[in-house]
């Protein structure tokens, strides 16, 4: 079967708010002085993109250029941090702050890119959701507030037998602790429960309780008590599909006469307002946010201003086209990228052997099914999921979660490549080149892979040359990595709607429900986006839309068929496809409903293709840059141990420091810049400068192990800059659909 994947006609730029040459041009003698680092510090930009970042970093960065450090030591410890943050600003392409952002681009005969300087770029503040979220929590404290707001039942409710079962959260040191609550069930709760269905306030709640033997005042103290323990909920509680929380609260606030609710929502309309303002330029004073964290204060709730705003960076582009020569390309190298990659065994696969040894083909409730006491539960190799039948604290440790993915399975494929990287160490070779050749014995299979998905690229010129960086294509929707900048940037909110709507007509027949879901407030940042689906499934956080588009949990059922698990709503009789459209990690720490619905998303299909190592990843000292064609699929990539080093370390302070450092980087055949990769963080090293061979040693000092990569982005780039000789790391974001799928759809 030949690939029937297509591209979408735009794609997605993101890049630095720094070119690479600005490093560059920073650490191109054996030493920076720190007049020169302080130079960099009077940057409007850099101090505000910092000061965003870290207050307290700010803070001590004036005190030093203003000459009121005194210990050298101190000194030092400052100027590796404001280069660290220079190299991000210089070198990392995932959108963070005013560090790097991204832009819409679409495809024409030649590729040409040209990123304006950092002045012209667009930007898009709002509150940090740890801090909306608090204010809200806050606001409903209020007695005079509360008795305004409509509530609901809590969108985690369910039954089991007698019992009504839900989570309830508390905040503990800024992090959510998740309860699993059970209460005997009775015909007065039930009551309130329907009542406020559709939403009610208190006060209505309160009186269809009222008989001959509860009085008003017991009705209502009984409504409080489901409220205080979450039974209910307000319509405060945060959406995280729709309008930005701060403009929900003020929607909610606004629509009351009452003057209390409608002075608040005034106070926090013109804290939107200011928001605004502050998006009007970049490089704003510290005193703008400061002078805005004291009307903050007014509202009562306590914050660290390090927490108080989250901020995207929108990049203005002189030109923004790649040629469609090379998406071509890229779509022929998906079938490699197909052969490559194995089938994992999945926890989904492994629940429904289970399912089925339990429940055969019958249908059963969600709920019940995942229940640990009466059901079989999720991800029950876990310790976590042992849920006491009245209440017991499922906060999973990630200890058990993080093992699960590091536990790496040596597959076929891996052998092959394993020869492939002998070889290539015995031969001294720099660059290892797979071909097609090399996996013959392996088939590509177009059927397990995602109705849509995107692939993520690298435009960069090494040794003069035009090269591709491929570093793979998954996902379960091509919008998951786009769909949060929606509020930011209008053509990226229409892309994602296109993207949306072409996944809806592959599966007319099916509901292609969003996971609307809060894990912790901070993570709001992430998971938050606009509304972008006709259904949504809200869990743990509230829905905008219409409660006939709403797919409670209690709704869904599950059943075995011959394709695997069936998950369907009873009210619509239709099968339901989760979709969680955005780019959190669900799987670290995750409640059971929600992780098992964000697993659905690709049941029986490979989230990802592209290069994977496995166990080799770090079996090796070196494993030489790996190539496919003119793609890059791997950088070349050193492993270094502890002991390899410890001279090194030995001498951060030594004048011959330089010299020693060289001494390694020739041994080790290693390039000048080098990136530090730990995980998802990277930290762009010139190893001929002292300062920046000084902050990388300092970075590692109580490391055992550390993995370094070259960095390619050095050279002449194919991203420009509007200066003479200035180009940009970039990443660009391809999005493909199946084209056979929509047409038979």
């Amino acid at each position: 079967m030949s690939n029937p994947y297509e591209s979408f006609p735009k794609f997605l730029l993101r890049a630095p708010i720094f070119p690479v040459s600005f490093f560059k041009k920073l650490t191109s003698t054996d030493h920076i002085t720190s007049t020169e680092l302080k130079k960099i510090w009077q940057n409007p930009i850099v101090r505000e993109a910092i000061f965003l970042a870290s207050r307290s970093l700010t803070e001590e960065l004036d005190k030093w250029v203003d000459g009121k450090i005194k210990n050298d030591k101190k000194k030092e410890k400052l100027e590796y941090a404001l280069l660290k943050y220079i190299a991000r600003m210089s070198s990392r392409c995932t959108p963070f702050g005013l560090f790097a952002g991204c832009a819409v681009g679409e495809f024409g005969h030649e590729t040409r890119i040209k990123i304006c300087k950092g002045q012209k770029h667009r930007r898009h503040t709002r509150l940090d959701m740890n801090y909306a979220v608090a204010l809200s929590q806050d606001i409903i404290k209020s007695k005079d507030i509360e008795k305004k707001l409509l509530f609901y039942p809590n969108s985690s409710i369910y039954f089991i037998g007698n019992e009504l079962r839900y989570i309830e959260y508390k905040y503990i040191s800024n992090n959510r602790h998740n309860e699993v609550i059970a209460v005997n069930s009775s015909h007065y709760l039930l009551e309130v429960l329907e009542k406020a269905a559709n939403g009610a306030l208190l006060e209505d709640l309160a009186q269809t309780l009222i008989n001959e033997t509860i009085s008003y005042k017991e009705s209502l103290d009984f409504v409080k008590s489901l409220v205080e323990n979450q039974i209910l909920v307000s319509d405060l509680e945060p959406s995280v599909s729709g309008p930005e929380f701060l403009k929900q609260m003020i929607d909610v606030l606004s629509e009351e006469s009452d003057d209390n609710l409608s002075n608040l929502g005034n106070e926090l309309t013109e804290i939107d307002k200011n928001l605004e303002k502050i998006d009007v330029v970049l490089g704003n004073s510290p005193n703008t946010y400061l002078k805005l964290s004291t009307d903050l204060k007014k509202l009562g709730t306590e914050f660290e201003l390090n927490d108080l705003f989250q901020t995207d960076l929108m990049l203005e582009t002189r030109e923004n086209r790649i040629s469609s020569e090379i998406v071509e390309s890229v779509k022929r190298s998906l079938n490699f990228l197909n052969i490559i990659t194995p089938t994992y065994d999945t926890t989904l696969g492994r629940f429904q052997s289970r399912f089925y040894e339990r429940y055969g083909e019958r249908e059963i409730d969600l709920t019940k099914a995942l229940d640990v006491e009466l059901g079989i539960g999720y991800l029950n190799n876990s310790k976590d999921n042992d849920i006491n039948p009245l209440i017991d604290d499922i906060d999973f440790s990630n200890k058990n979660q993080e093992h699960l993915a590091r536990e790496i399975k040596y597959e076929k494929i891996h052998s092959v490549l394993q020869e492939k990287v002998i070889r290539s160490l015995m031969n001294s070779e720099y660059l290892l080149n797979l071909s097609e050749e090399d996996f013959e014995d392996f088939e590509e299979n177009w059927e397990d892979l995602p109705d849509t998905f995107s692939v993520m690229i690298e435009l960069l010129k090494v040794d003069g040359e035009v090269k591709i960086k491929l570093s793979g294509a998954g996902g379960s929707s091509a919008a998951n990595l786009l769909s949060r900048f929606g509020y930011a940037d209008e053509d990226i909110k229409n892309y994602v709607h296109s993207i949306v709507d072409v996944e809806t007509r592959m599966n007319h027949n099916k509901i292609l429900a969003e996971i609307s879901h809060l894990p912790e407030s901070r993570v709001g940042n992430i998971v938050m986006r606009p509304v972008i689906r006709k259904y949504e499934i809200p869990y743990l956080s509230k829905s905008i839309l219409p409660p006939s588009n709403q797919i409670p949990i209690d709704d869904l059922s599950i059943s075995i068929n011959r394709k695997g698990i069936l998950l369907k709503s009873k009210k619509h009789d239709m099968e339901v496809i989760p979709r969680l459209t955005n780019a959190h990690n669900y799987r670290k720490n995750a409640l059971p409903v929600y992780h098992f619905l964000c697993d659905m998303q690709t049941q029986g299909m490979r989230k990802r293709i592209g290069l994977d190592l496995g166990p080799l990843a770090d079996n090796f000292a070196f494993i030489p840059r790996i190539v496919f064609g003119d793609f890059i699929l791997q950088e070349a990539t050193w492993n270094i141990k502890k002991s390899e080093i410890q001279n090194l370390k030995n001498m951060a302070n030594s004048n011959s420091l330089l010299n020693k450092v060289e001494e390694f980087r020739k041994e080790k055949n290693m390039p000048q810049y080098v990136m530090l990769s730990e995980r998802d963080n990277e930290l762009l090293v010139n190893l001929k400068n002292l300062n920046s061979a000084k902050m990388f040693l300092n970075t590692i000092k109580n490391k055992n192990t550390i993995k370094l990569r070259e960095f390619l982005a050095c050279d002449e780039g194919v991203v420009k800059g509007e200066a003479n000789r200035e180009h940009f790391a970039n990443q660009v974001l391809l999005s493909f659909y199946n084209s056979k799928k929509l047409k038979n759809g």
